[in-house]
């Protein structure tokens, strides 16, 4: 939006925009997988609900590792974050991005054939996640799917 004044010189008048922001919700009934897998010796197990169009919209852990435990509130903590992202909007492909490659303890070898080793927990339900949900050019870009390595 111009304004002039007196001068005859023109400026900019300033307009501020606030954003909404809009939490999806939960379809009342949904579909979803369950995973369970083993990272560097620690068993895990995921779900993870779809929306009526067949997207991830929420994860939850039904169990990993003693309730109370420093492992199960950090990766109850993280699933939970995720999930609400995920309803405020947040691009699927952005979360991945953020948490693949994450390392620390647990990590190594995984019992899953798509992803035989993982720098962390967070980095496999990430790489599982982007197998699952991810088209493949994103994968590679990721250096995720299969024989490929990340693109920087």
């Amino acid at each position: 939006m111009k304004r002039s004044d007196r001068s005859g010189s023109v400026g900019i008048a300033e307009v501020t925009v606030t954003p909404t922001i809009t939490r999806r919700r939960l379809p009342r009934v949904r579909s979803g997988q369950r995973i369970s897998a083993s990272v560097g010796g620690v068993d895990l197990e995921v779900i993870m609900d779809l929306d009526n169009d067949g997207q991830l919209c929420d994860i939850h852990l039904p169990e990993s590792g003693p309730h109370g435990s420093f492992q199960h509130g950090m990766l109850s903590a993280y699933v939970s974050m995720m999930s609400l992202a995920l309803r405020y909007g947040a691009p699927l492909e952005e979360i991945v991005d953020r948490f693949v490659h994450t390392r620390f303890e647990p990590s190594g070898y995984t019992d899953d054939p798509d992803i035989p080793r993982a720098a962390s927990v967070v980095d496999y339900l990430a790489r599982r996640i982007a197998l699952d949900f991810l088209p493949r050019t994103r994968q590679e870009m990721l250096g995720i799917a299969p024989g490929t390595r990340a693109v920087a």
